[in-house]
């Protein structure tokens, strides 16, 4: 699949990865200051007196023994903030996306203005009649919902989630399983919901697949002509910028536009037409 770099894609996907690299080095952090605690196994002491020199130790003022057990079950909590913010992320790119059919004229800003992360996906396809992998959206459903446990029902799983957990297929709970380490199926109404380093990497990845797919419908589905408006706009508020000279104002869009949007193929006269129009808006 070849990718269009638009500005909020790549926001989104460089996000996507700090988000990653920042939720497990929270958690291999954690896990290290566990074995360092080690070392003072016994002792009465405070945190502060051992460690005085660590920035904000004031704050965690108990003893080794109690930082330790609180340490060992971090995961579960860098788990679920994490969830939350990768979910928030994703929320925001597909709300990109929509903004994309009304800009192309092929929807108002009501059809819009109500559909969340419940709806948004499922509108995408069928307006564009294009059909993302049924099985990544399962799971996303899935851990939209527990993300809404988290926040509306304390933790504690509701009847809609353990619904949308029997309707996933066998492909989507056996790659779930695959990579959390156990199957949604086990939860019953009410019981805890809990987020692992297991649920973060299936956050993550569905949220990729997910955008990735959504970016190739939104080659298919909206027109080159929009397209190019978004290049050179691109070009103006992230990139170089438009040369004064015509001549080189064609040639620095069309290698700006075969480096991020080369999947779309845009030509020339598509290039110049937008170029025109935004050198019109900007007078």
């Amino acid at each position: 699949m070849t990718i269009v770099q638009f500005p909020e894609y790549r926001q989104h996907d460089m996000m996507r990865v700090e988000v990653n690299n920042a939720m497990m080095g929270l958690l291999a952090g954690a896990q290290l200051a566990v074995h360092t605690l080690q070392l003072t196994e016994g002792s009465e002491q405070l945190l502060p007196k051992i460690f005085p020199a660590v920035a904000h130790i004031g704050r965690f003022n108990i003893t080794t023994s109690t930082a330790r057990r609180i340490l060992i079950e971090a995961d579960t909590h860098l788990g679920a903030m994490s969830v939350l913010y990768a979910l928030a992320l994703h929320e925001d790119y597909v709300k990109t996306c929509l903004d994309f059919f009304v800009r192309a004229g092929l929807a108002s800003r009501g059809e819009i203005k109500d559909l969340g992360l419940n709806g948004s996906h499922e509108w995408i396809q069928a307006r564009a009649g294009e059909l993302l992998p049924a099985d990544t959206l399962e799971q996303f459903h899935v851990l939209r919902l527990m993300r809404n446990c988290l926040v509306h029902r304390g933790g504690r799983a509701s009847q809609g989630l353990i619904e949308e957990v029997g309707r996933m297929g066998s492909d989507a709970e056996s790659s779930w399983e695959e990579v959390v380490g156990r199957s949604p199926r086990a939860l019953n109404l009410n019981d805890r919901v809990e987020f692992s380093h297991g649920e973060l990497i299936m956050t993550l990845a569905v949220t990729k697949r997910l955008a990735r797919e959504l970016n190739e419908i939104l080659q298919k589905a909206l027109p080159n002509s929009m397209w190019a408006d978004v290049a050179i706009e691109d070009l103006v508020n992230y990139g170089p910028g438009l040369p004064a000279s015509g001549n080189d104002q064609i040639r620095k869009a069309k290698g700006y536009a075969r480096h991020y949007y080369g999947a779309l193929h845009l030509s020339e006269h598509e290039i110049r037409e937008a170029i025109e129009k935004h050198l019109a808006a900007s007078r």
